[in-house]
C-alpha cells in the first residue's frame, strides 16, 4: 500500500502537509480527506488509513495550521481558520497523484467533524462521516469555559494548559454544525462513544434520528464502552473497518 508525504495548498501561502496512503494497484481511486480534531494531527487516522486502503479507497490525513508539521501557531488560529484548511485539504485531494476527483468523500472527527459538516453544505461532498463530532457550539463553549475558565486576553484555556484564541470560540458560535449535517443531502456515517465527556453522544444520536425522520440517508455505530479517543481497542478497529466500507459502498 504506497503512501507518501504530501503537500497541499492553503489559505496565506503556506501549504498544509499530509500523508497521501492509496491501495495497491494503478487507480484511480475513490478517495477521503480525514479531519482530526483540536490539539491532534493526522497520526491519529494511522490505522484508518490502512483499513481504507485495504478496501481500496485512498485517503490523505493532513494537518491544520497549527497542528503536527503544518505551518502556524495553534494560539493564532480561529475556528473560520481551521475551516479555511478543511476546504483546502479536499479540494487539494482532487490533484493528487491516483485520485478519482469525482469521488470524494470526507472524514471528520470532533471539532474535525463540525468543520467537515460544515463545509458539506456548499462543496460537492459525495460521502460523510463523523466521528465524536463537536455539533453544538453553544454547549461547547459553555463546558470549556466551566472546566478551564473564561478567556484571558483574547487566549481560551484548554486542556494540558494549552491556550488557543478566543476566536475559535467566538467564531463558532455563529456556526450550526447540528443543522448542516441535518441538511446534508449524501449518505452520511456517524459513530460516537457513550462515554465521550469532550462531546456528549446525545447530539449524535438527536442528528441519527433527525436524519431517519427526514428520509435522509445516514448509517450510524454508537458504541457504549469507547470515550472520545477511541480508546477502546477492539471498537477502533470496528470504527475504521464500517468507515472503510461506508466509503467503499458510497463513492
Amino acid at each position: 500500500m504506497p503512501e507518501s508525504e504530501v503537500e497541499v495548498p492553503a489559505p496565506q501561502g503556506a501549504p498544509l502537509r499530509g500523508t497521501w496512503r492509496t491501495p495497491d494497484g494503478a487507480g484511480p481511486f475513490p478517495c477521503v480527506a480525514f479531519i482530526h480534531g483540536l490539539t491532534l494531527d493526522r497520526s491519529f487516522f494511522e490505522g484508518t488509513a490502512l483499513a481504507f486502503a485495504a478496501a481500496g479507497v485512498a485517503s490523505l490525513r493532513v494537518d491544520l495550521r497549527g497542528h503536527g508539521s503544518s505551518p502556524g501557531a495553534l494560539r493564532e488560529q480561529g475556528f473560520h481558520d481551521q475551516v479555511a484548511d478543511v476546504a483546502a485539504a479536499y479540494a487539494g485531494l482532487a490533484g493528487l497523484p491516483g485520485a478519482d476527483a469525482s469521488r470524494r468523500g470526507l472524514l471528520g472527527f470532533s471539532m474535525g467533524g463540525a468543520m467537515a459538516a460544515l463545509l458539506s453544505l456548499g462543496t460537492p461532498v459525495k460521502a460523510l462521516a463523523l466521528w465524536s463530532p463537536l455539533l453544538k457550539t453553544g454547549l461547547w463553549k459553555d463546558l470549556r469555559h466551566s472546566q478551564y475558565g473564561p478567556p484571558r486576553d483574547g487566549f481560551q484555556p484548554i486542556w494540558d494548559g494549552i491556550l488557543v484564541s478566543e476566536r475559535l470560540f467566538s467564531e463558532a458560535l455563529g456556526q450550526d454544525p447540528f443543522a448542516a449535517a441535518l441538511a446534508y443531502a449524501g449518505p452520511l456515517l456517524v459513530c460516537h462513544g457513550g462515554k465521550d465527556r469532550n462531546h456528549p453522544q446525545e447530539a449524535s444520536l438527536e442528528l441519527a434520528a433527525a436524519r431517519g425522520a427526514a428520509a435522509r440517508p445516514v448509517a450510524s455505530w454508537f458504541p457504549p464502552s469507547s470515550g472520545h479517543r477511541w480508546h477502546v481497542d477492539q471498537d477502533r478497529r470496528i470504527r475504521d473497518a464500517l468507515g472503510a466500507a461506508f466509503f467503499q459502498a458510497s463513492l
